[in-house]
């Protein structure tokens, strides 16, 4: 008796052992489980911390960009502004120059004719008056004075 006394006093003592081991590993099971959870939460909290500072600096870095450019757009803008200006006038001033000489030819013509008409006029003498037409429908006729 005293040995199966023995045997269920260690028996006990293995079952209390193996449930203490069943306890342990199960509280070992929810800790790794709970540690685990609050890891990875705090690991997330971390990730969305970096993710919102890093978009934060692409963000910033895409608006100075975007603001170079623009500043950029608008002296190339104003560059272009000014050369078709420049362009235009020019075409003005060359388009005015052939202009200008032209008057200016037309102008020595007209005074050349007008010499021209002034030295026949004092050589020959005025022209004479162009032909009426006559009222009643016949070739009218005019004395030769000038010997033509």
């Amino acid at each position: 008796m005293l040995r199966e006394r023995r045997a269920t006093v260690s028996h006990r003592k293995h079952e209390m052992s193996t449930d203490t081991w069943l306890i342990a590993l199960a509280a070992l099971v929810i800790g790794a489980s709970v540690g685990g959870w609050a890891a990875t939460h705090v690991a997330r909290l971390r990730l969305r911390g970096q993710v919102k500072r890093a978009t934060d600096a692409v963000r910033q870095q895409y608006n100075a960009a975007a603001e170079s450019q623009r500043s950029a757009q608008v002296r190339a803008q104003t560059e272009l502004e000014q050369a078709r200006a420049a362009f235009k006038r020019q075409l003005d001033s060359a388009a005015a120059e052939p202009r200008a000489a032209a008057l200016r030819a037309e102008e020595r013509l007209k005074q050349a004719y007008a010499e021209i008409d002034r030295l026949r006029d004092a050589i020959i003498g005025p022209e004479p008056e162009p032909l009426r037409e006559p009222p009643d429908g016949f070739a009218s006729t005019q004395p030769m004075v000038t010997g033509y």
